[in-house]
């Protein structure tokens, strides 16, 4: 399986302009762009899964609705540690094949979304589901945290980053990998393009 780490960042590594951001709210802020956008759904029209964060849900109320790999959306595989609420379109997303992946029991408004229970490493755990799951390229979302789970055991095989030309500078704002990693990451660039100052970059993750 292909695991790829999609984000976008600004010129000093931060993924928001507050620590929960909506992609309309990223994009008001100019840390994205409607190419940005366009590159994002790009991928996951190639992929068969995306890995995120219970964050990512919460800022969006959703799951971003664009088609995969075989055509239908690709499996979401959600990090939560808390109850997301009734409310939310998430619950309501009935054509996409939701997973959360949680150390603890929480409620479930749709039968039709998974819980599956985290055992050991969270990161290798997720892996280990997609892959078993019959997925062959999968979407790495972050955030920053999560990111760096996926980094300590060695998983990510490409970071495809938007740099946004932006420096957000305030603190509590989140990084692209959140501190700390057990090494560093060296990455070769594979390919880049410029559109209205936005540097789209694609890297192999040296393993």
């Amino acid at each position: 399986m292909i695991l790829t780490n999609v984000m976008a960042a600004s010129i000093d590594g931060r993924i928001g302009n507050q620590s929960i951001e909506g992609d309309m709210a990223r994009q008001e802020g100019g840390l994205s762009s409607d190419a940005d956008q366009s590159h994002l759904r790009q991928e996951i029209s190639q992929a068969d899964a995306i890995i995120v964060g219970a964050s990512s849900i919460r800022a969006n109320g959703e799951c971003l609705h664009h088609p995969g790999r075989q055509g239908l959306p690709p499996t979401w595989y959600i990090f939560t540690t808390s109850p997301m609420p009734e409310s939310y379109q998430f619950w309501q997303q009935h054509d996409i094949k939701r997973v959360l992946l949680s150390p603890k029991k929480i409620p479930i408004h749709d039968p039709e979304v998974e819980l599956r229970m985290i055992k050991g490493d969270p990161a290798q755990f997720a892996y280990q589901q997609a892959k078993a799951d019959g997925c062959q390229r999968t979407l790495l979302f972050g955030g920053g945290v999560i990111n760096r789970w996926f980094y300590n055991e060695k998983l990510v095989d490409e970071l495809v980053l938007t740099l946004a030309p932006k420096i957000v500078g305030q603190e509590g704002t989140p990084f692209l990998v959140e501190p700390q990693l057990h090494d560093g990451v060296t990455l070769r660039l594979l390919t880049s393009q410029v559109i209205e100052n936005f540097v789209f970059l694609r890297y192999a993750v040296q393993k």
